[in-house]
């Protein structure tokens, strides 16, 4: 069975990858995630994208928390990180659905919500 059932395609190898430029390769993977209302790439890659997402975004969910535990609880630092991480909870429940368009849809969501997470953990720092 394909990995994204109804693309009659089978994985393979990857097609496309950006090297990163000025960043690290979570940024890379992060833009390459966002990019894909512009480029579809291979569902290996797709597939790929969302598995280092999940993994960053399940890293940095509790450490984001816990850094906003000690704030009062109408703190609008940790009431934006705490909405921010509940979005990301709820977007590692979803999947990838079913299809190439729901799983780029999956990724695409996935690398927004980790580039606010990161964007908030800098700013906790």
């Amino acid at each position: 069975m394909p990995p994204f059932p109804r693309t009659a395609h089978t994985g393979g190898g990857l097609t496309y990858a950006l090297p990163p430029a000025g960043g690290t390769v979570l940024d890379s993977v992060i833009r390459d995630a966002i990019a894909m209302d512009r480029w579809l790439p291979a569902p290996s890659r797709v597939a790929e994208l969302a598995d280092r997402l999940r993994a960053c975004i399940e890293a940095v969910v509790p450490a984001v928390e816990g850094a906003v535990q000690g704030r009062p609880v109408d703190d609008p630092v940790r009431v934006e990180v705490l909405a921010t991480a509940a979005e990301a909870r709820h977007r590692l429940g979803l999947g990838p659905g079913d299809g190439y368009a729901s799983a780029i849809t999956f990724a695409r969501g996935l690398g927004l919500v980790a580039r606010d997470l990161l964007r908030l953990q800098e700013g906790l720092r």
